[in-house]
């Protein structure tokens, strides 16, 4: 009777047992699968504020993007606007800035300007010249005593072409060691030479020897170079060349 009771409390026990433990582990796997789907719901609270902040960085390194093309785009036009300022300038530079050639030109025309030519002449004188034209010689070179403040005497003067063009000239006498003038001039120093056209007309020309000059007169133009000759005299040879 005792061993039929003690079965039946050993039984008991066992399955109180089995349900303490069964209650147990329910009781882990429910804490567990809270936890888990509160985990759950962190992570994705978590993740779907992290994507929310990507979201809006994202949008705002896109529009960051597109202001900073805009202005490289901006930039760019910027720069190809100064190119074209850059060519067009350097395009007027070189239309405008006369070359080597043309500044030689250029200085003879301010020197006969400076000598009293009318800028008429001058322009009328451009637009015929030539040179396809014929010219003659003047004959042999003639020479001429350089007036100067201590010689102002004779065989001062030349003449060309039958007296259409006389020649005449004057510089600063040469000095001696004494640094005294001397009758005869300095061919180191600038020299004044003029010429008297038939007619009245005078021009001249001024600089260091040697010098050259062109003279119109009527349809004919006398084209003259001037050099240094014997102590005191300067050398004149020329030559005629029609007007076409």
């Amino acid at each position: 009777m005792s061993l039929g009771l003690s079965e039946d409390r050993n039984r008991r026990r066992k399955r109180r047992q089995f349900a303490g433990t069964l209650f147990r582990w329910a009781i882990v796997l429910a804490v567990g699968a809270g936890v888990g789907i509160y985990s759950h719901d962190v992570g994705t609270d978590i993740a779907q504020q992290q994507v929310s902040e990507l979201k809006v960085r994202l949008t705002e390194e896109t529009e960051a993007g597109e202001n900073l093309r805009a202005e490289i785009a901006g930039l760019q036009a910027a720069l190809r606007t100064e190119r074209d300022k850059v060519a067009d300038w350097s395009a007027r530079y070189e239309a405008d800035v006369p070359s080597e050639r043309e500044k030689l030109i250029l200085q003879v025309v301010r020197e006969r300007l400076d000598t009293g030519v009318s800028d008429d002449r001058i322009r009328e004188m451009i637009a015929i010249a030539r040179d396809d034209v014929a010219c003659e010689p003047l004959g042999p070179s003639k020479r001429f005593i350089v007036n100067n403040e201590i010689n102002q005497g004779a065989n001062g003067s030349v003449s060309f072409a039958d007296g259409a063009v006389t020649v005449t000239g004057t510089g600063n006498a040469a000095r001696n060691d004494a640094n005294q003038p001397v009758a005869w001039f300095d061919p180191g120093q600038p020299v004044t030479v003029n010429f008297a056209h038939r007619g009245g007309e005078v021009s001249q020309v001024t600089g260091v020897l040697p010098l050259h000059h062109a003279v119109a007169v009527g349809n004919v133009e006398y084209r003259f170079s001037v050099v240094a000759g014997p102590r005191a005299f300067v050398l004149v040879s020329g030559e005629s060349c029609p007007i076409p």
